[in-house]
């Protein structure tokens, strides 16, 4: 999560200025645009959304976009759905899972179109489970640079 810059953080419209961040709905990470979240979904958590459609992201008359955040002021952070305009607060992971969910259907990847073997992933993950399973990451990686570092 980048950190807003000390600058005015409204426009001339007083529109809210919003920066966008591409996370994974499935696991939280962040990702550096839609197309790569769509991959990553894929072919991470094997499950198909699609592409959002071509050109640039409509006016809206309560918000204002930020493709720069650490050169252009903004006020809010929000998580952006890869398959269309739809964004939520970064702080609700849950609110970007079920829009996802209800409004895009995703689809399961066939598991013959993949040559290894893959665990089923539910596309429902409870905030505590993947708060444990980060958890549990982290605690590996710990232990992993502890060992390498010793």
């Amino acid at each position: 999560m980048v950190s807003p810059p000390n600058k005015n953080p409204t426009n001339t419209l007083d529109k809210i200025s919003v920066h966008l961040e591409h996370a994974c709905f499935i696991c939280g990470i962040i990702l550096s645009g839609s197309k790569t979240c769509i991959e990553h979904v894929k072919n991470i958590h094997r499950y198909v959304i699609p592409f959002r459609p071509p050109g640039r992201r409509p006016e809206n008359a309560k918000f204002s976009y930020t493709s720069y955040p650490d050169d252009d002021p903004w006020t809010i952070e929000e998580y952006a759905c890869p398959s269309c305009w739809y964004h939520s607060p970064s702080d609700d992971l849950e609110a970007l899972n079920e829009h996802i969910r209800e409004e895009h259907n995703p689809t399961r990847v066939k598991k013959e179109e993949y040559e290894e073997e893959y665990e089923e992933d539910d596309v429902e993950m409870e905030e505590s489970e993947f708060v444990q399973e980060i958890t549990t990451k982290l605690d590996e990686l710990k232990a992993l640079f502890e060992e390498i570092l010793s």
